[in-house]
This record gives C-alpha cells, structure tokens and sequence, in this order.
C-alpha cells in the first residue's frame, strides 16, 4: 500500500489560489497533507480548489506584504490545524516588462514589497512559530531562473528574485540548528494563467530554448516541493533548485549569450 510522504503536516501556501500555487496544494493534498490556500485576490479560483480538496484545506484571504495580514492568517492557520509544518513563500508579482528607464517607483515597491517584503513577514513568523512548538519544519520558497539570467525589461523583476535566492541560503544558515531547512525552487517557462498565450504564440521559440522539448506544468513544481516538504528532503538545506527542462544549462552552454535566444 502506497504511504502519502506528507500525511497529516499542515502546509501554509501563499498565493495558492491559482498557477504554479494551485499545483503545489493539489500535491500536496494528493500526498495526505492539510492545506491552508493563501489568496489575495483571486478568491473564486482559491475557492474552486478548496471545494474540490475537501475537508483538508482551508482558504485565506491575507495582503502577505502586511505585517498584520500575516499575523492573522497564521493565527488563522494554526486555529484551525494546531501546528504548520511547511510554508510555501510561492505568492509573487510579476510586473509588466518595462525598461530600466521608465520603471516607475510604484512598481519597483510593489514588487519588492510582495517578493521580499512579504517572505520576510511570513518567514519570520511562521520559523518562529516552528521554533516554540519544536516543529522540524520546512520552508520552500519559489523564485525563478530570472533571479540567475539577465533579460531586459525586468530589471526589478529579477532583482527581486535574486535577492530571494540570497534570503533563502542565509535563512538556510539560521535557522538549520533550529531543525528548519529552508530551500529555493527557481521554475523556469511554466504554462499558468499569466504566461500562456506567449508560451504558446511562441512555441518553437520556446522549444528551442528548453533540451527536455516542453515548457513545465504547475504539477512540475507540485512534485518537486512535495519532496522538499518530505522528511525524505531532511538533509537538503540551502539550495537553489533550477527547474526550467535544461534552459539554463542550455545557457551556459552558450556562454550565457541570452541575446542569442532572447526574443523579445
């Protein structure tokens, strides 16, 4: 009989209602866990997906760029289940591309605010909270192959999550003696909601970007952050996982010349 690897952890996701998010709590429920689904807006999808898991999640409605909003969705959390066992830092805002020269400042905050800011927020609660309940837990958080390549127009974009891929090796380092292990997932073309026409406008373009022949699917990610949230991940602690088909190694290959595959 096939044992689920997460039966009975609760598993905090932000930005869980839809895309890369949604694939991650229908993973994670597939393999037993309790799930609370963090939303800010899109309600009805983070609604739809509850309704479908059942009894074993949760949907909250919080603004993870607040400290409050943090402060009571964890409340919430742990009203509920009793305890987190993993948190999934997935919510992200992903601006329009724009160049350097005309980012406006409310953007460049924005995106900072919810990349960072709001990992920041939830990261120190929900470590703390592991912390007094002496709770050997994970904390994964999704970045992207923009925090490693350069391409222009997402100057802030990338930024952000290159210093998510920072925040995630020094969260790594404080809290391991606590029994935490903290881990990036860096996903490179997946087909969601918001990348969809280009990915499929451009398909031979994209193609040929990726060795493995495929863009990735929200699923891709699910399984990978399953593992990381398993006890069977206990000795990962630290990483940046690139998971983008061999689009990076495909890069280096080439010497990182990305205007060579850059197409926009």
């Amino acid at each position: 009989m096939y044992k689920m690897i997460l039966k009975d952890k609760v598993c905090l996701v932000t930005g869980g209602g839809k895309g890369i998010g949604n694939g991650i709590c229908r993973s994670f429920a597939r393999e037993g866990a309790y799930v609370a689904v963090n939303f800010s807006k899109s309600q009805r999808e983070a609604q739809d997906l509850i309704e479908e898991l059942g009894q074993q999640a949760i949907a909250i409605k919080a603004d993870i760029s607040k400290k409050e909003e943090v402060n009571r969705m964890v409340d919430e959390v742990i009203s509920k289940f009793g305890k987190i066992d993993v948190l999934v830092n997935n919510a992200a805002f992903q601006p329009p591309f724009c160049s350097f020269i005309d980012l406006e400042e409310e953007v460049w905050e924005r995106t900072i605010n919810v990349n960072m800011k709001g990992v920041f927020l939830c990261s120190q609660r929900v470590a703390k909270e592991m912390i007094q309940r002496k709770i050997n837990g994970k904390i994964i958080n999704i970045s992207s192959v923009c925090g490693l390549l350069s391409e222009k127009g997402l100057i802030i974009y990338s930024a952000s999550k290159s210093g998510l891929n920072s925040m995630t090796k020094t969260m790594a380092l404080e809290l391991a003696p606590y029994g935490i292990n903290v881990n990036s997932i860096a996903p490179g073309a997946i087909e969601v909601e918001n990348t969809r026409d280009e990915l499929r406008d451009n398909s031979k373009e994209w193609r040929s970007l990726i060795p493995v022949g495929r863009w990735g699917q929200p699923e891709d990610v699910g399984n990978l952050a399953v593992f990381l949230a398993s006890d069977k991940a206990n000795y990962i602690c630290g990483e940046i996982i690139y998971m983008d088909g061999g689009h990076t190694i495909q890069l280096q290959e080439a010497g990182y010349d990305y205007e060579k595959y850059n197409k926009k």
